[in-house]
């Protein structure tokens, strides 16, 4: 007996709509980036000395707090997936809100068979 069912997965998709500058970032508009709230590349690695930056109004550094790592990827196969849309939607509410990005939840729609001898 064939059993034959499909799972879909959302994940999100970013595109930048304004240039923005980090400490050892840089984002041009257009770029596209993919949220991974444990992303750890090193090109997304933040250098923040507090001690030297305390005053600093950096907004985006503002926004994203003083983290090691900012929440994104460039490779869409990084990119953190849910299996319930209504998470992903509070993601992009928050990533919108930034000002920064664009964010979109995109599926990926999973078909597969269980075979059952």
């Amino acid at each position: 007996m064939k059993t034959t069912t499909t799972k879909t997965i959302y994940y999100i998709e970013c595109t930048c709509i304004k240039d923005c500058t980090y400490p050892n970032v840089n984002f041009h508009v257009g770029d596209v980036v993919y949220y991974n709230p444990k992303a750890a590349s090193n090109e997304m690695y933040l250098y923040w000395n507090y001690r030297e930056n305390r005053h600093a109004t950096n907004e985006e550094m503002r926004h994203y707090g003083y983290k090691s790592h900012l929440p994104y990827t460039r490779q869409k196969k990084n990119a953190k997936k849910w299996e319930i849309k209504r998470y992903a939607n509070n993601c992009v509410y928050v990533i919108n809100d930034g000002g920064e990005f664009n964010a979109v939840v995109k599926e990926i729609k999973i078909t597969y068979t269980i075979e059952e001898n």
